[in-house]
């Protein structure tokens, strides 16, 4: 009765269980994207190119400002309306609205907007960079949890295959026709295919723990992944150089160290632009109240002095360089060598997507070859296989030559399992450089 009640509660336990979330390569790609911390963090530095962008812009605007002062003296001050000292206590205050813009500082904040526009560029494309890593780190996770599926399956399948094989080794001994040193040799081949159906469920087990990891998945939650295990065609002829021309012009890599080269050459212009005058317009309109706490009859009344005290001025100032410790010139130089920094990261961007793009499409040939050979050789030994568990029944052969071609017809499906993936993998590679990205975004 307590068995009973174990199996009853234990069913509704899993009949409770929240069904696992089934998702695509590409669904998994999305969702880890969109819960990712690098991609989040990459969005708020996006943000900030933006608004640097508008302060760049505003910079070109005048700069207004009001101020308002006041201030009580006592003992001997100077009386404002007849400019002699005197000794009674008074009240003054003062109010001022100023405003200023620059009209010349030799294209500097000209090229501060362009280098700011370029940066907010950039922020799109390192953006997109972002998305990119973790759509590939979840592509791969995504088919190691696959592989490991696979494996554990394979490892199952000989297992089952091997406990038969030692049922019918069994019966031959009992019958006469097999020996104890052959019963023992099957039993060991059962054994190990126990070993390795462990070993490939513990892998399988890590695997989807980095799986959910890369995606920023709860790992107590349930998760399953659809098996994309369709046989894949043989890749015809592709054209490398198109692929690498197209990949070099707009990969999202490529943009963004191109915008990176412009915004420091921006950056080093601007930087030359302070040892040029700086011309600026300045206007403004004040005025003051003054009162005598002694007489305050002797002096006119708020308003009156309000209006009556106004002034306005409007002037043009020009600061000239002359010397300044070096430090436009430091400034100078620096950017100068931060530019040329940024042109030798182009080149190596360059040189590592061409390198990349070839690579992928050799891969993607290489292990679509592999794969149909791979067909070839699981059939084959299968029919290997097949023949000589068929004699080793009627004793015609020993149990080292079945273990042999057990252990031929496992690598066999191991190696088309993994030709397969990586194919898989190669493919969506090439789909990248030719301008698919894993995870649209919306810009």
């Amino acid at each position: 009765m307590k068995k009973i009640f174990l199996i009853i509660a234990a069913g509704c336990i899993l009949s409770n269980a929240a069904p696992a979330q089934v998702m695509t390569m590409d669904e998994c790609m999305a969702y880890a994207v969109e819960h990712s911390i690098m991609v989040g963090k990459q969005e708020n530095v996006l943000d900030n190119a933006k608004m640097n962008y508008k302060q760049s812009v505003a910079a070109l605007f005048p700069s207004v400002s009001a101020g308002v002062s006041a201030s009580t003296n006592f003992g001997r001050s100077i009386d404002p309306e007849t400019n002699s000292y005197t000794t009674v206590s008074t009240f003054g205050n003062s109010y001022s609205l100023s405003a200023s813009m620059p009209l010349f500082a030799g294209l500097r904040y000209v090229n501060a907007i362009r280098a700011a526009k370029v940066a907010r560029d950039r922020g799109y494309s390192d953006l997109q960079i972002a998305r990119d890593k973790v759509a590939m780190e979840v592509m791969r996770a995504y088919t190691d949890v696959l592989y490991y599926k696979g494996a554990v399956r394979i490892a199952e399948e000989h297992l089952s295959a091997s406990r038969k094989t030692l049922r019918q080794a069994q019966k031959l001994h009992e019958l006469g026709r097999k020996s104890a040193a052959e019963v023992a040799e099957v039993a060991s081949q059962e054994a190990n295919y126990d070993y390795l159906l462990t070993e490939q469920q513990n892998n399988l087990a890590m695997a989807w723990i980095a799986l959910r990891e890369v995606m920023n998945y709860p790992q107590g939650e349930s998760l399953e992944v659809v098996e994309e295990n369709a046989v894949v065609p043989v890749p015809g002829e592709r054209s490398v150089n198109n692929l690498v021309e197209y990949a070099l012009a707009n990969n999202a890599q490529m943009v963004s160290s191109e915008l990176v080269v412009k915004e420091y050459r921006l950056n080093y212009l601007r930087s030359k632009a302070a040892w040029f005058p700086t011309i600026s317009l300045s206007a403004g309109i004040n005025t003051n109240y003054y009162t005598n706490f002694d007489n305050r009859q002797a002096y006119p009344s708020f308003s009156s002095q309000f209006r009556n005290n106004s002034g306005e001025y409007v002037g043009i100032s020009m600061s000239i360089p002359i010397f300044s410790n070096l430090s436009r010139r430091a400034s100078v130089r620096s950017s100068r060598n931060a530019l040329r920094n940024a042109e030798l990261e182009l080149s190596a961007t360059r040189n590592a997507i061409e390198s990349e793009v070839v690579k992928s499409c050799r891969q993607l040939e290489g292990y679509g070859k592999q794969y149909s050979q791979a067909v070839k050789k699981v059939e084959a030994s299968q029919l290997a296989y097949d023949g000589i568990a068929a004699k080793f029944e009627k004793g015609l052969v020993t149990a080292i030559e079945l273990q042999s071609a057990a252990t031929t017809l496992l690598q066999a499906k191991s190696d088309r399992l993994h030709s397969q993936l990586q194919y898989m993998i190669e493919k969506r590679m090439v789909d990248y450089y030719s301008g698919i990205p894993f995870v649209q975004a919306e810009r």
